[in-house]
């Protein structure tokens, strides 16, 4: 298995994986509530919004791919995994990189969406000067636990290091585990609605200490 960058043909097969990892995903189908009546509205808006992001200055994907040899080949080269990393902060490499995000379908819930926004302006990020954010990541169902996440983070970890930056992410409750075990700590919580909560996450390199956020 290798990474390499993502590219346009590669959208169906990640939009695939979006759908699978996350179509039970707590935060997801809350604020997705229509998604079983509007599938069709679901999976494009899923495809537009992940062109974006592969085109949007700022973010720069990647995906694991399998290869001869590996436990999950096929026969051909296939998507296992799959991530988004956002350069934020307003030094000159952020502002080549920086553009905003979309939102349009009617499978989400506005008012949700908009909810979960406030809830989760994080502190952390206006205590940051510089740094990337993982946006999205996903794993297909059947290669999970079997550390192509980690190598996804891992990816992105290392380009954050090259520029002495750290990382932020808003873990899911499946995820935080993996991001706890490679060196992520949370920094800040919010309660999104009764029994739905939030957190962000931080990663930081060696020697970066002028970087460093406290936690709350």
């Amino acid at each position: 298995m290798h990474i390499r960058p993502l590219i346009r043909s590669d959208i169906p097969a990640v939009a695939e994986i979006t759908n699978q990892t996350f179509s039970k995903d707590e935060l997801f189908t809350w604020l997705y509530p229509h998604q079983s009546h509007f599938p069709d509205d679901l999976r494009r808006f899923q495809l537009i919004r992940l062109r974006t992001r592969l085109v949007e200055q700022g973010s720069h994907g990647f995906v694991a791919e399998s290869e001869e040899g590996d436990a999950e080949w096929t026969g051909k080269p296939e998507v296992l995994g799959f991530a988004f990393y956002i350069r934020n902060g307003d030094d000159p490499i952020a502002e080549k990189w920086r553009k905003d995000p979309v939102m349009n379908n009617r499978a989400s819930d506005r008012s949700r969406a908009l909810m979960l926004g406030n809830a989760t302006e994080y502190n952390i990020y206006s205590q940051l000067s510089s740094y990337w954010h993982l946006g999205l990541l996903g794993v297909s169902p059947r290669c999970q636990r079997r550390g192509i996440g980690a190598k996804l983070v891992s990816y992105g970890q290392e380009i954050a290091a090259e520029e002495n930056v750290p990382v932020t992410l808003e873990a899911s409750v499946m995820g935080r585990l993996l991001y706890a075990k490679m060196g992520f700590r949370i920094v800040e919580e919010s309660k999104i609605i009764e029994g739905l909560e939030g957190v962000a996450m931080l990663w930081e390199p060696k020697g970066s200490g002028n970087q460093s956020a406290e936690e709350p």
